[in-house]
């Protein structure tokens, strides 16, 4: 039996609302057009859409963000 979280999304896009919080969308954009699907609800209550995508961040940047640092007592 496959499990959904042994499944790998086949994209993922990254939208910022101008008060700051980020969305998470997993699939492909043509995925979310695909399913009439062209804003989507902020928690502050603004509409976002796909054209807020955040730019993808660097390889550099995401290996220096992925270092786990010693707990420091």
């Amino acid at each position: 039996m496959l499990r959904c979280s042994e499944m790998e999304p086949s994209g993922r896009i990254v939208l910022e609302c101008g008060c700051g919080e980020r969305l998470v969308l997993l699939g492909r954009e043509n995925d979310w057009y695909a399913e009439g699907r062209r804003t989507f609800a902020c928690e502050c209550g603004n509409e976002i859409s796909l054209a807020d995508r955040v730019a993808e961040e660097s390889e550099i940047a995401r290996l220096f963000r992925n270092l786990e640092l010693p707990n420091r007592r």
